[in-house]
């Protein structure tokens, strides 16, 4: 097999998308979080917010960041025909040191997403798991990369958001310093897709 010159391609089929993005929306941060802190904290160490943040004035910078960034993944993917992005919740999460959020996934909804407003180098990411029911049938020995990992996780940088399918299951590990941040649900009102046909791509 030496002289034999073998081509090969890659295809990236069915890719479950993760969206990241940077606002600068520090001249609010202040409020936003007196705001969360107000709220009474459990026992394990956390505060999460009634989830109708969506509807208070101080969030409004972040409700119109949240909806163009929609709006502009809705027009990456060719759903050019929707007539509103719904906000159904957004509520505050304050982790104190030690505390975790347990695997879970946002029933009911479309996108969801997630912006940090308070962290540090030794708080926890976000680790999203891959959805496929196989993926951890392989674990490499070598180094872990996006392509072979049954697992991928994003920091929790201040000034940074995610947005991602509800149905993705995810988590936040122990974290081990304090970290603010600001989640949502949403859904997509309108037509935007054929219920007759599939769709297919062609390589």
């Amino acid at each position: 097999m030496n002289d034999v010159d073998v081509k090969v391609d890659e295809y990236s089929c069915f890719p479950t998308m993760i969206y990241k993005f940077e606002a600068d929306l520090s001249d609010y941060y202040d409020d936003m979080l007196e705001y969360i802190k107000m709220q009474p904290m459990e026992l394990d160490g956390m505060i999460q917010t009634k989830d109708d943040l969506y509807a208070l004035e101080t969030f409004g910078p972040l409700v119109e960041v949240v909806r163009h960034t929609i709006g502009n993944i809705l027009k990456n993917l060719q759903y050019d025909d929707y007539k509103e992005i719904e906000i159904t919740s957004m509520w505050g999460n304050h982790m104190q040191k030690g505390r975790a959020h347990p695997p879970h996934t946002h029933s009911n909804n479309v996108m969801s997403g997630v912006y940090y407003i308070e962290s540090s180098k030794d708080a926890a990411p976000i680790q999203f798991f891959d959805p496929k029911p196989q993926a951890s049938v392989l674990k490499p020995k070598g180094v872990a990369t996006w392509q072979n990992s049954s697992m991928l996780q994003f920091n929790s940088d201040v000034g940074t958001g995610l947005v991602f399918p509800s149905w993705l299951q995810h988590w936040v590990p122990p974290t081990s310093a304090a970290r603010t941040s600001i989640s949502w649900n949403c859904i997509i009102r309108g037509d935007y897709g054929s219920r007759e046909e599939y769709q297919y791509a062609y390589f």
